[in-house]
């Protein structure tokens, strides 16, 4: 069975607490019931899950619709075989019962039945405006607050408000230095923000019906008063960054509306929509990335597949003389049980402490994840990966970070929960735009195409995570600008011939990045020349394979080249986050569609439960797996948890 978290209870019912404890447990430490894992491989990550399906014979994987599968088939094995279900409990059953291998379903899959573990595919949600000079201080004073927010670790408190909600931070802007993100002046505001101060509201567009407000659950209850969820939780502490910098007098104003509420947010006459609206949606037949302004993305959506956990049974050692086997895989069980395998359970171990140390290669490594994880920490800085690694491993530090993927096959490994995206960026303006829709047009069919994880597969252990602000499952709806009409930068790539982009390094000595990519061989290897191969055949599939790629190879002053348009655009490994003269680059580039986020991970203590190097006996083995108890002293400790029980329940009795 599954034991639920206890809850303090109220005076009077601890008795009835110790009898129902001893009416569970009494039964099993008499017969001596132990429990057992049974034999399987546990699937808890996706390139583990693309391996299986890979290697067969099962490749069946659940889905509730065709369009469910449709939005991660890019991250998945060419070899799965989708099978759909009409209800979430039917696809656990056969998760459950070996039917399928995984599944996806909407929300937050069951963590204490199933392995969950992540797609790999983030959805991320912004505030949205209309385009333009009127919306630029409004824009800009809805970015200082978002990055306060992030700064704050706000989005980790929400979330912790609204569980089972989950929330990933994708960081568009920079969030270290909040003050090199400024509020406008108040005296000098123009178009929306002037708007906002003088009327004292804050108007944006909520979505649902005015006298029959939306219930989300754990992602917004807008029925209660005042509202809770994370949404709510979320836009409470955006607006008190807001209200700090413009005067506690200003109001949030939700109009509510189910159609139609776009136009008035385009038009100007709503300020701005709720950032839970989603960012990748089309508007009017195309990419709202070119008819709308975004806001700093505030967080992302990131489904979840999950796969059968670790299994436990009961079973009666009175059956057999020895039960050493069933002790052993007891306490393989219970190791694994402990091992830190996600954000939320090493929040949980920084929480309860006592050993609350981290480790950390600087302080500015420990920043930039600070605001996911618990306040309680105590971070650790080491000069070497070497010197954490080895105070993981012996316990010194609860986990660590490090630059770089860890050792799977020696630690535990998994998200911090946190994206830098990565695109191609160029001048702002109209002089930008065709180029910048061919080259969204480009990226969105190599999503469509699953080339990321082509590109990903061909140089391990380079690891990509796929963030879409641009919907790929209808490549048709992102078409290529007419070649015939083509105008600006976009002219001069097709007259010319020649795309330039921006590339760092020397061009007599251009970088090795191993996996990332190595531009020193010829032709170069690596995640990065691969996806641009590939990028590139669908530009070139558009205007000609007589298009040639130039790198230009620069180390300092390159982004004054490609906003003045001499370089056409950047590398899409540029950093989307940074800023540049001193201001957020949001402020000052466009950015194409954002091709992959890189994913930090944490890495904790791995479960020891191989034992067999301690001797080819079972009592040698479960002595090693209890910390050097002997196989006697192991039987003796079940029997002792009867005894106390019982002390404890006539100790109750006998008050």
């Amino acid at each position: 069975f599954q034991a639920k978290p206890a809850e303090p209870l109220p005076s009077g019912r601890q008795e009835m607490q110790a009898f129902y404890s001893l009416f569970v447990w009494l039964p099993g430490l008499c017969s001596g019931a132990v429990m057992d894992t049974e034999a399987q491989e546990v699937i808890a990550s996706r390139h583990q899950l693309n391996a299986m399906l890979e290697s067969g014979p099962n490749r069946r994987m659940g889905f509730l619709s065709e369009a469910n599968y449709n939005t991660v088939h890019t991250v998945l094995s060419k070899k799965v075989v989708p099978t759909y279900f009409t209800s979430t409990q039917e696809l656990y059953d056969a998760v459950e019962d070996g039917t399928v291998v995984a599944g996806l379903i909407s929300g937050v899959p069951d963590r204490t039945q199933f392995s969950v573990f992540s797609t790999d595919l983030i959805s991320p949600r912004s505030f949205q405006m209309m385009p333009g000079a009127e919306a630029e201080d409004l824009m800009e004073a809805v970015d200082a607050a978002v990055v306060r927010t992030h700064h704050d670790g706000e989005l980790l408190k929400a979330q912790e408000r609204s569980p089972p909600f989950e929330a990933v931070e994708v960081h568009t802007c920079r969030s270290e230095d909040p003050e090199k993100v400024p509020f406008p002046d108040a005296a000098s505001a123009t178009g929306l923000l002037k708007d906002v101060l003088d009327t004292k509201k804050l108007k944006i567009l909520g979505y649902g019906d005015p006298d029959a407000k939306p219930d989300w659950h754990a992602d917004g209850n807008y029925t209660a008063d005042p509202p809770t969820g994370f949404w709510p939780y979320y836009m409470d502490y955006f607006m008190a960054h807001f209200q700090a910098a413009y005067g506690s007098d200003i109001e949030l104003e939700r109009v509510w509306m189910t159609s139609g509420g776009t136009e008035k947010v385009l038009d100007g006459t709503i300020h701005m929509t709720e950032p839970y609206y989603i960012y990748e949606n089309m508007y009017n037949g195309e990419l709202k990335k070119w008819n709308h302004r975004f806001s700093c993305v505030v967080m992302g959506y990131e489904q979840q597949f999950f796969a059968k956990g670790a299994r436990v049974k009961v079973i009666d050692d009175a059956a057999e003389e020895n039960d050493c086997p069933q002790m052993l895989a007891t306490c393989e069980n219970k190791r694994l049980a402990s091992q830190i395998t996600s954000r939320m359970s090493l929040n949980a171990n920084l929480e309860a402490g006592p050993n609350r140390k981290m480790g950390f290669l600087s302080e500015a490594n420990y920043r930039t994840v600070a605001p996911v994880i618990s306040d309680k920490v105590e971070p650790v800085f080491y000069t070497s990966s070497q010197e954490i690694f080895n105070h993981v491993y012996d316990g010194t530090i609860v986990a660590g970070l490090i630059s770089g993927v860890p050792d799977r096959q020696n630690f535990s490994v998994f998200s911090t929960d946190l994206i830098s995206p990565r695109s191609f960026q160029m001048m702002p303006g109209s002089q930008s735009r065709d180029l910048m829709m061919a080259v969204d047009a480009a990226v969105v069919r190599s999503h469509n195409a699953a080339e990321l994880m082509q590109a990903e597969q061909a140089n391990p252990p380079f690891e990509a995570v796929e963030v879409h602000t641009c919907r790929s499952d209808n490549v048709s709806l992102v078409p290529f600008p007419n070649a015939s009409t083509a105008s600006g930068l976009l002219r001069d790539v097709l007259d010319t011939k020649t795309l330039k982009i921006l590339s760092y390094g020397e061009p007599d000595s251009p970088p090795n990045w191993a996996q990332d990519g190595n531009y020193q061989a010829d032709p170069p290897t690596g995640f990065w020349p691969d996806y641009v191969d590939l990028w590139m055949a669908h530009f070139k599939a558009a205007y000609g394979d007589d298009i040639v790629l130039e790198r230009v190879w620069m180390t300092s002053g390159g982004t004054e080249l490609v906003l003045n348009g001499s370089i056409h655009m950047t590398e899409p490994y540029y950093i989307y986050e940074n800023l540049w003269s001193d201001q957020l680059k949001k402020w000052s580039h466009e950015f194409s569609c954002v091709v992959m986020g890189y994913e930090q991970n944490f890495f904790a203590q791995k479960a020891v439960v191989d034992f067999s190097s301690e001797g080819q006996e079972c009592e040698q083995q479960l002595a090693a797996c209890e910390g050097g108890k002997t196989f006697e002293a192991s039987r003796a400790s079940s029997r002792a948890a009867l005894v106390a029980l019982l002390a404890a329940v006539a100790a109750i009795f006998n008050q």
